[in-house]
């Protein structure tokens, strides 16, 4: 899944070289890509995301673990 992430970052972001610890603000996401990512996130992995919480996940790292846990509580 973190490997989906990614590429929906470096996608969305129209970046070229993206890490697990890439932080999207860093790499120059403007507030309309966040929200793109974040629509594109949902859509993928079919949770919804609060957007408190998707705005503290700065890396895929911590979006991979922030939409797992929204699928362990949705499947819970």
């Amino acid at each position: 899944m973190i490997e989906r992430i990614i590429q929906l970052v470096s996608q969305v972001g129209s970046i070229g070289t993206v890490t697990p610890d890439t932080s999207i603000y860093e790499a120059g996401f403007s507030s309309v890509r966040v929200l793109e990512l974040l629509l594109a996130l949902e859509q993928e992995f079919g949770v919804s995301i609060p957007d408190q919480d998707f705005m503290t996940a700065r890396t895929p790292r911590e979006i991979f673990g922030l939409v797992q846990r929204l699928q362990e509580t949705k499947a819970a």
